[in-house]
């Protein structure tokens, strides 16, 4: 299976959701209206899935035979 590096805007939006399910399960309140416990797992499982989706998908921007590294 061929790996690709995720483009940078998925990369961010994963981490931004990474770090607000971890934010909510902390005991701190945040002024985020629905960022409750119940969902804290919900948002970290949905950051991991766009980054490994990222990973996995081809990226559109080289042609397909090129198989370079740079």
């Amino acid at each position: 299976m061929m790996l690709h590096a995720p483009n940078i805007a998925l990369f961010v939006i994963a981490g931004c959701l990474a770090i607000l399910g971890v934010l909510a399960a902390l005991p701190i309140s945040l002024p985020i209206p629905s960022l409750g416990d119940n969902n804290a797992a919900w948002y970290i499982f949905t950051g991991w899935f766009l980054l490994s989706a990222g990973v996995v998908l081809p990226d559109r921007s080289r042609p397909q035979g090129d198989s370079s590294q740079g």
